[in-house]
């Protein structure tokens, strides 16, 4: 049987766990459909992407663009929901203003590739 995790250091996931009513189903919720070595390879190419959209390299700029649409609609979509909105309350950013973000992130590295 899995085992819990505690989420008081998540409180706005635990806010929609409870909102939900699924506390006692919570073992069962995939919060992650990577493994870690996917996930530890998720998190080193977004920081070489992070490095690569800011570097006056074009191809490197080109390739940041390709990698953010990527990681956008692939490893975006394996975050479960309320994993996501604990990760955007951290950073002080609400969900338009995330899409808002990407979205300047992805017009100014298609400006600066072509």
């Amino acid at each position: 049987m899995k085992k819990a995790i505690d989420l008081s250091p998540y409180p706005q996931i635990q806010d929609k766990v409870k909102i939900a009513g699924i506390e006692d189903r919570q073992e069962y919720i995939i919060w992650n459909k990577l493994s870690k070595e996917e996930t530890a390879t998720a998190i080193a190419e977004l920081s070489l992407l992070c490095r690569a959209s800011i570097s006056m390299s074009m191809p490197a700029r080109k390739k940041a663009k390709q990698a953010l649409n990527f990681y956008k609609t692939t490893v975006g979509s394996k975050i479960h929901p309320f994993a996501a909105a604990q990760a955007r309350e951290e950073l002080g950013l609400s969900s338009s203003r995330m899409q808002e973000l990407l979205q300047q992130q992805f017009v100014q590295l298609c400006i600066e590739s072509e």
